[in-house]
């Protein structure tokens, strides 16, 4: 039985049944690969600052890790806000949508309630409710179900990633939002997208990518900021730096927007997102 408030349970019927209707859902990153960039991309990584962070304690190579790459970043964002404070199923609120998109709600429900700290009977748990996160973001339809489940190398690095994550926003920080969305600012053309966190002047995403960011993921920072401040979300008007952060290299990436062509901005919101001109 879900024992939810009734104004949440209604919200969240409301979403099932407007994704259920969009035949032509499209998420950011689905944009971002129908687009052709030059080799060094249209938002250039040289165009960044780079500072990378100590830390004498080493991961596993990538290799030997046993879950995919996209919940491996899932399970490093999601579980450093819980770190942070944030109600789990607030944090978990896509995945166990996309859960019941797909007829495993009360499955979905049973991993949540293993969640219990960052041991690692809790880390399993997590990342098998990980794989429904995209049954949500990409539609029911493409979602083929996996089974995620980390060993002994991959716990170590999952949580060395996260305690990373910690210490970098106990640095950038305080955190003012975290798993933003753009509310407001979704087109015909991008029905979907949420990111990471907001500081006070700056847009964060995390990459646990083994690479430094590569042009999709400049392009998707630079989408995420003018859809932005289409939104009704007043928090991005104070937005004045765009950052990259990835734990597993350890490093940040930081860009300011003023160093962003208008020609490339104007190209971005009527092109790529659709906004009247």
């Amino acid at each position: 039985m879900d024992l939810r408030p009734a104004a949440v349970l209604e919200a969240d019927a409301a979403r099932i049944d407007e994704l259920r209707r969009r035949r032509d859902s499209m998420a950011v990153t689905t944009r971002i690969r129908m687009v052709d960039q030059p080799p060094e991309g249209l938002l250039p990584l040289s165009l960044f600052d780079r500072t990378p962070l100590p830390d004498r304690t080493a991961l596993h190579p990538r290799t030997m890790e046993t879950v995919a790459p996209d919940i491996a970043g899932l399970y490093v964002d999601y579980m450093t806000r819980i770190a942070m404070g944030a109600p789990k199923r607030v944090v978990f609120r896509i995945p166990l949508l996309g859960a019941r998109l797909v007829g495993q709600g009360e499955y979905a429900e049973s991993l949540l309630s293993r969640m219990v700290d960052f041991a690692f009977p809790s880390a399993r748990a997590a990342c098998l409710l990980l794989d429904f996160d995209a049954a949500s973001r990409r539609g029911p339809q493409y979602w083929r179900p996996r089974r995620m489940v980390p060993d002994a190398a991959t716990y170590f690095n999952l949580t060395r990633m996260v305690a990373r994550s910690r210490v970098f926003l106990d640095e950038y920080g305080p955190v003012v939002w975290e798993g933003f969305d753009f509310e407001g600012g979704y087109t015909d053309r991008i029905t979907s997208g949420s990111g990471d966190f907001l500081t006070e002047d700056t847009l964060w995403d995390f990459k646990v990518s083994g690479y430094p960011p590569n042009p999709r993921y400049t392009l998707q920072l630079l989408i995420y900021w003018r859809m932005g401040l289409h939104s009704v979300h007043p928090e991005y008007q104070s937005i004045r730096r765009l950052g990259f952060f990835n734990p597993r290299r350890n490093e940040v990436w930081l860009l300011d927007v003023d160093r962003i062509t208008p020609e490339l901005i104007d190209w971005t919101e009527r092109e790529l997102i659709g906004y009247p001109a």
